[in-house]
């Protein structure tokens, strides 16, 4: 991290190009040579090496920085905190539908300790919006992050069965149920 925030500037924008254009061709399931990544980003070579020596580089930062967005995007709801919890586990389950292409790509590519950091950023997320609505007794106390995790991940690593995103949008709703007081 101490190392990207002294990154200079141009750096930061070259970084930031090679990873969105990593990101929208492993959204669409673009096959693509490593190189190939630099001409999609407008830069060299040689700019993409030295900022992602392996395609497993690459990916492991679209990882994270796709981690983060969803994770800032909940910390930063104005809801009250039991509908930013619901908001944030249906829009999980969205976000991996609409991405399923990305989803794939970056559970092949990404190593098990960069995939346990993101878990682990997002279990941090969850712990926190669940906080939240116990104390606003929007849901059961004594249920645990970790539950809920167990069906995040179960969504995402079922992305190949024939009806998983309809299966993965009634788990999400069964889960709210589950831990909701009504």
């Amino acid at each position: 991290m101490a190392e990207e925030r002294a990154m200079r500037a141009d750096a930061r924008r070259n970084r930031d190009a090679i990873v969105a254009a990593a990101r929208t061709a492993f959204d669409r399931g673009d096959q693509l040579r490593f190189d190939d990544f630099a001409s999609r980003a407008g830069v060299g070579v040689g700019t993409l090496y030295r900022h992602f020596p392996t395609r497993e580089a690459l990916a492991a930062a679209v990882y994270q920085d796709e981690v983060t967005a969803l994770c800032e995007r909940a910390r930063d709801s104005t809801e009250p905190a039991g509908k930013s919890l619901e908001a944030f586990l249906r829009g999980f389950v969205e976000y991996v539908v609409a991405h399923e292409a990305l989803a794939r790509t970056l559970g092949a590519l990404v190593g098990s300790r960069v995939q346990a950091e993101g878990g682990s950023e997002l279990e941090r997320t969850v712990a926190e919006l669940m906080d939240r609505a116990a104390a606003d007794g929007a849901i059961r106390e004594g249920v645990s992050s970790g539950a809920v995790m167990v069906v995040l991940h179960g969504i995402g690593s079922t992305v190949d069965r024939p009806l998983w995103a309809s299966e993965s949008r009634a788990a999400i709703e069964l889960l709210i149920n589950g831990i909701t007081s009504r």
